[in-house]
């Protein structure tokens, strides 16, 4: 016990008081003090009142620029502010070269867009030293401008230098733009404001285009409509699956690691996932794809009310073999009146008949009721007309000396009591049946 008190009693002599502490660290203190003094002497500058290693201290500039500097700041690293001991420390003085450079930009801008700069006194609150010019521009415009606004973030002249005349230029660009993308897009301006425009798309979807900021100017693109695009996922879907031998049931694009309500060739039902579709069909062998898969060689017009939206419908499509499984299908969605059926194409005839029908519907304004290929039952005239146009265009083909009304197909036509596939007579109803495809493939074998 007497040898642990004479242990302690040893370390706590050996340690200083508080006020040994504090002597032995002015002594420091005085001596980096000492060092900020000479650093400033060399520097030019003028020190006011010392306050210490940490306070802020007053100094001027041998230009005369005045500002506060800690002598910590200047002490705590070999090249202080970033700056060697040979380069100016004062931050306007480095400056400077950058400040002359920009005022003589801003007088060739101003000079160029014939703009009034009256100097005044005042600088602004950057710290540069860039002096605030009164200026008026040639439309009358009266604002204040500096230096370091006659440059670009990238350091280039600007275009105008005028903050009004700037924001009507950026305005009259915006505007452009809606107008371009009005008139590429078949959309409709519903409304304009000073700095905005109400759209609607030609599906009737609405959207406001904003050309007040660089964001709102760049949303203003042809693919505007977040709707429309889905749409478009929906069509790119429905062409890759069809690839696969895979129709597809949905009527919308759900996402792209979602299912879609799908059948394949072989009438298996399933859930098609965008993100996994090289897999096809669950049910089918693996062997059933890559080659193996029947080639679309029907092409059909099928029409009736349609369950799904209530609304009188027309539906042009594409099968394999007869084509009745599909027909079928959507005689169970109340499409029940085959206005068109057409077997045998050669490869590729159908897919090439339906794009050029789909894409000539869109051309005539027909808007789908549901998915990308249901139209309004009024459309059927011009499906009718446009199969007529596309095989009028095949070589080796020719028409028939007597075309039938579509009125006449609707006398032809009657939507039975039951669900059930109803066959027209292509002879009175179509300008070509499969016997002449058939016959002008053979032929360019």
């Amino acid at each position: 016990m007497i040898a642990d008190n004479e242990r302690e009693t040893r370390m706590t002599s050996n340690q200083p008081e508080p006020s040994d502490v504090s002597t032995e660290a002015a002594v420091h203190i005085n001596a980096l003090m000492d060092l900020f003094r000479q650093a400033c002497r060399r520097q030019a500058w003028t020190l006011d009142e010392e306050r210490g290693l940490v306070g802020w201290t007053d100094v001027t500039c041998s230009v005369g620029h005045e500002f506060a500097v800690r002598a910590w700041d200047v002490l705590s690293t070999p090249r202080p502010f970033g700056m060697g001991p040979n380069k100016p420390w004062c931050m306007k003085c480095r400056n400077a070269g950058w400040v002359a450079e920009c005022l003589a930009v801003l007088k060739s801008v101003a000079k160029t867009e014939g703009i009034e700069l009256t100097a005044t006194d005042e600088q602004d609150e950057s710290g540069d030293g860039h002096v605030v010019f009164a200026a008026k521009c040639s439309k009358g415009h009266h604002f204040k401008t500096t230096g370091a606004n006659a440059r670009t973030w990238r350091g280039e002249p600007v275009d105008t230098l005028c903050p009004d005349c700037r924001k009507a230029a950026e305005y009259a660009e915006g505007f452009a733009k809606v107008e371009a993308v009005v008139r590429e897009t078949r959309s409709t301006v519903v409304k304009e404001y000073r700095n905005a425009v109400d759209v609607r798309c030609r599906r009737g979807h609405s959207h406001s285009f904003y050309v007040d900021s660089w964001d709102g100017r760049q949303a203003i693109r042809p693919d505007f409509c977040g709707t429309c695009n889905k749409l478009a996922k929906f069509e790119e879907l429905s062409e890759r699956a069809k690839d696969l031998g895979i129709t597809v049931l949905e009527s919308q694009w759900i996402a792209a690691s979602r299912p879609h309500r799908a059948v394949c060739f072989a009438g298996h039902e399933f859930g098609l996932i965008p993100n996994k579709m090289k897999r096809g069909c669950p049910q089918c062998p693996p062997g059933m794809y890559g080659g193996a898969v029947p080639p679309h060689d029907v092409y059909y017009v099928v029409g009736g009310l349609d369950t799904a939206t209530g609304e009188d419908t027309v539906k042009p499509g594409i099968s394999s073999g007869s084509g009745s499984n599909r027909l079928r299908q959507h005689a169970e969605d109340g499409l029940t009146a085959q206005h068109l059926r057409i077997t045998g194409l050669p490869v590729g005839m159908a897919r090439a008949l339906e794009r050029f029908v789909l894409d000539g519907l869109d051309t005539e304004g027909w808007l789908s009721t549901r998915g990308v290929e249901y139209f309004p039952l009024a459309a059927l005239h011009d499906v009718m007309d446009l199969v007529g146009e596309w095989f009028t265009d095949q070589p080796g083909l020719s028409s028939r000396p007597v075309v039938v009304d579509v009125d006449d197909v609707y006398d032809a036509v009657e939507a039975p009591a039951v669900h059930d596939v109803v066959d027209v007579d292509v002879d009175t109803a179509v300008i070509f049946d499969s016997d002449d495809v058939r016959a002008n493939a053979a032929s360019m074998r």
